[in-house]
């Protein structure tokens, strides 16, 4: 492992890049799995290049991060709606999400299917992996030092502080999804820093857990809107008015 704090977040950037290509590379007959590592990685890879922003030159590669991550959300979307369906699925007052689930495995089953024939074994998003790893190797790592990082850090717990007051004067699931988001990445970088061994000074050693619980309470919300949107599109879904009648009650409620 390199010696330099600057050093050391460099390397994990771009062995989170490289997780993304693995995650891809192995999906086999697990590719909704693999498929939620990769964005996982990508996510994290993300958040690092975010601490550097201000000094080093990582727009293209963060770019490629970004769409290749995009370009996965409806899959792991899919998947994720036909999990939390399953989930309606078992309480006995919803009778009819086990029916709504079904469906919506096959959507998702589907779209993997389409994707796979566009690009096989995701080797399009694959190759975009190693540019955006290989564009992020001759960066001058060693000059970043450990009060840049912080000062970064600041810098991303101020827009959590802002999107947080958005969302309660406002809560739009917009902002409510903003909100989450800059939840996350901000939890990502403290566990980044805390794995690194690079000092987070100003920030409570349980901040992380504290994050990790919020996004998760505002991620169980979001799956639950991204759900009623599909819903809402499935027009020939038996009893659709009825389930969207239940997951509007789940939303609103506080």
């Amino acid at each position: 492992m390199p010696s330099s704090p600057g050093s050391r977040l460099g390397h994990l950037l771009r062995q989170e890049c490289l997780a993304a290509l693995k995650s891809l590379a192995t999906a086999g007959d697990q590719v909704h799995a693999h498929v939620h590592e990769a964005r996982k990685a990508i996510r994290r890879a993300r958040s690092l290049a975010a601490l550097v922003a201000s000094g080093f030159d990582v727009e293209s590669a963060d770019g490629i991060l970004q769409r290749t991550g995009d370009s996965l959300s409806p899959l792991r979307d899919a998947h994720v709606v036909a999990l939390v369906a399953g989930r309606l699925g078992k309480r006995p007052a919803d009778p009819h999400w086990k029916q709504a689930a079904a469906t919506l495995e096959m959507r998702a089953e589907r779209l993997v299917r389409r994707e796979l024939a566009a690009d096989p074994g995701f080797a399009r998003r694959r190759r975009a992996l190693r540019r955006a790893a290989k564009l992020l190797e001759p960066l001058p790592w060693r000059e970043l030092k450990d009060g840049d990082i912080r000062e970064a850090l600041v810098r991303q717990s101020r827009r959590v502080e802002r999107a947080a007051r958005r969302a309660k004067k406002d809560p739009t699931p917009d902002n409510l999804h903003r909100w989450r988001r800059r939840v996350r990445r901000l939890r990502m970088q403290l566990d980044a820093l805390d794995s690194l061994g690079i000092d987070a000074i100003g920030h409570d050693p349980a901040a992380s857990k504290r994050l990790h619980r919020l996004g998760d309470r505002l991620g169980a919300r979001q799956d639950l809107v991204v759900l009623a949107g599909v819903l809402r599109r499935l027009r020939t879904l038996p009893h659709r008015r009825e389930l969207l009648r239940q997951l509007d009650e789940k939303i609103a409620a506080p």
